[in-house]
């Protein structure tokens, strides 16, 4: 409060000054002010210092005197200064909701530009709306206006001159005037080691990681011990793909704050990128006990339970997921996919998809949903869903390769040969690589009943490019090659390929290779139609459930 509004209110309080109705009754706002005044000494929390607000922003409206008026002003400010940074604090104790917090700084970014609004206000305002513009959601060009404007201002310290100038270089859209922003935070308050760390992450979301990289390793030469160094050094080496490097960090900081969540969570993601789902599963579960109910670990570690096969306890985590009240939209709905791979593993099919079902109607237009939801219902036989579910991608992905060739086989599962091949006709413009689609093309073009649709020297050729990208190690493709030149006529080079098909020894298809073999050595192509009704036990032998649309589930 200014030292005119202390004397008044003081004096008030003690009965030196009588303030009457008559003594200015040429305002109409006098009665409101003098009553602002008297609340103003009492004052005890928000609700007190909020009607003095109301009462002084009264006597204003109803109109007051020039001098009168200029003291009301001036209390107006100094209370909306108190307001707004008393309710900061509230908001800095994360002691409320998403919901109310938004409310607050509504009303606090409402109370500093009443504030700026009056003729002299205080150089920290300036400050505090520029600090809050400057957050995710805020308007970067006002706040770097307002913390410009604060940095004109002569009598402020050191720290916070650095702390202006660091935060207007975070809204800097130049990349030099963000450095040289951050280069004078730096050397006004050398002591701040947070203004060095975010400069260095500054560069990281840059992917200036080489400069980054140099930066951090300056101050731990200085500073060996720096844990927050070192993790975020960690993390430099996983974005150059060092993984072995990023973990020697985390290890060094883990020894030097055990306490500290990020170099478990970090070495999880690793192990987990590298397969070691033993070790992410320790990591994650570390996480989890230095921070119970966090959701990320326990979706990751459900993800690790899943490829490591042990079901049950990714159930338990998926489950956990979903229980928790402050759970993301993207974790929710990777924790309904995980649940639903658990559920399929399991051999509980119908759970599965009535899982996935569930939520593809919650979140529509997401082709990962519909992709697995397809996937499922290819094993559980129901090959026209399946084909469904895949129309449903394609309406949002026109050119997804693995849809078409998912596609293509639910078709040929039902015979539909003609459709099977436009289907993989499309994937294979998308996707000329794909040994799985050559494979299946060349097989339907080798082995169809319709001669319309058959042409064996295309067979030919796809086949063969099939075997080559597989390097002639897969029995069931060499079997294909062996179907094309038989459909071609070169009987001879089918039985050749046939039996080193046959020769490969795949138990699950050594029937059906042996069946294969024998028609050619008798001169006569393969010919086969699957008809796979809904629910039927048979399987396609040219495509397994891999091969027609396993998705990982990424999150």
């Amino acid at each position: 409060m200014p030292w005119f509004a202390v004397m008044v209110s003081c004096l008030i309080a003690l009965g030196s000054v009588s303030v009457s109705p008559n003594a200015w009754a040429e305002s109409a706002g006098q009665a409101d002010l003098d009553e602002a005044l008297r609340m103003r000494v009492t004052v005890e929390g928000l609700p007190d210092l909020s009607q003095v607000i109301d009462r002084l922003q009264l006597s204003l409206d109803k109109g007051l005197e020039v001098e009168e008026a200029e003291l009301a002003e001036q209390m107006i400010s100094d209370a909306l200064m108190e307001r707004a940074s008393a309710l900061m604090q509230v908001v800095n104790s994360n002691s409320i909701g998403d919901d109310r917090i938004k409310q607050i700084l509504r009303l606090i970014i409402s109370d500093l530009r009443r504030v700026l609004a009056y003729d002299n206000p205080p150089p920290e305002a300036n400050l505090m709306l520029g600090r809050l513009m400057a957050l995710p959601g805020g308007d970067p060009h006002e706040s770097r206006r307002l913390l410009g404007k604060y940095l004109e201002t002569a009598d402020i310290n050191d720290a916070q001159r650095a702390e202006a100038y660091f935060l207007r270089g975070q809204v800097q859209t130049d990349e030099e005037k963000a450095l040289a922003d951050f280069d004078e935070a730096i050397k006004l308050d050398p002591e701040n080691e947070n203004y060095g760390l975010l400069r260095i992450v500054f560069l990281r979301n840059r992917q200036k990681f080489d400069e980054a990289l140099a930066a951090v390793n300056e101050i731990l030469e200085d500073t060996p011990e720096h844990a927050n160094a070192l993790i975020l050094q960690g993390e430099l080496f996983r974005q150059l793909d060092k993984p072995d490097q990023a973990i020697e960090s985390f290890d060094e900081a883990t020894k030097i704050a055990p306490q500290s969540p990020g170099p478990y969570q970090n070495r999880g993601e690793i192990y987990r990128e590298q397969k070691d789902y033993a070790k992410a599963i320790d990591e994650f579960t570390k996480v989890l006990e230095l921070q119970p109910g966090i959701v990320m670990p326990l979706v990751h570690r459900a993800e690790a339970y899943l490829n490591n096969g042990q079901l049950e306890e990714a159930l338990a985590d998926a489950d956990a997921v979903l229980a928790s009240e402050q759970v993301e939209p993207i974790h929710r709905v990777a924790a309904h996919r995980l649940r639903g791979e658990a559920l399929a593993q399991l051999n509980r099919l119908d759970e599965a998809i009535e899982e996935i079902e569930q939520l593809s109607r919650t979140v529509p237009n997401q082709p990962e949903l519909k992709m697995q939801l397809a996937l499922y219902y290819l094993v559980a036989k129901q090959p026209q869903k399946a084909i469904s579910a895949y129309d449903d991608v394609l309406l949002m992905d026109p050119e997804n390769a693995l849809a078409l060739r998912s596609r293509g086989d639910a078709n040929l599962n039902i015979g539909n040969h003609a459709e099977a091949i436009e289907d993989f006709e499309k994937a294979l413009k998308v996707d000329p690589e794909d040994a799985a689609l050559l494979n299946n093309l060349a097989w339907v073009l080798a082995t169809s009943p319709e001669a319309e649709v058959r042409n064996g020297d295309r067979a030919v050729e796809l086949a063969t490019k099939a075997c080559e990208l597989t390097e002639y190690q897969m029995p069931h493709i060499l079997s294909t090659l062996a179907a094309a030149f038989a459909e071609s006529g070169n009987f001879d080079t089918a039985v050749e390929w046939s039996q080193k098909a046959v020769n490969m020894h795949d138990p699950e298809n050594d029937e059906q290779l042996a069946k294969e073999l024998a028609s050619y050595q008798k001169k006569q192509p393969w010919r086969e139609r699957q008809n796979i009704a809904d629910n039927n036990d048979q399987s396609n032998p040219k495509s397994t459930p891999e091969e027609s649309g396993a998705q990982s589930i990424d999150f």
